[in-house]
């Protein structure tokens, strides 16, 4: 995918995004954010939380704070406040 978002069309549709994650993630407030893959878009980048990290399966290269099964999503019920 990050081969398509280099592409005019991508780097369209990848700031689209990007300015709805800032708009919508902004005044979303709590302790803990999670954004699952994905690590083109810094979906939280725009959240005030204090703990913000990026999860990537485990088969996907990239610099990130956790690698997970997405399958089996390592987080406790209710422990999260947000979740991209």
């Amino acid at each position: 995918m990050s081969g398509w978002l280099a592409t005019p069309a991508g780097r369209y549709l990848l700031a689209w995004e990007q300015a709805r994650c800032d708009d919508l993630t902004g005044d979303w407030f709590g302790y803990h954010a999670l954004q699952l893959g994905l690590p083109q878009l810094h979906a939280l980048r725009q959240n005030r939380m204090p703990h913000r990290w990026l999860a990537l399966p485990m088969t996907e290269s990239g610099q990130n704070d956790l690698r997970i099964d997405p399958c089996a999503l390592p987080f406790a019920d209710d422990s999260l406040d947000l979740v991209v």
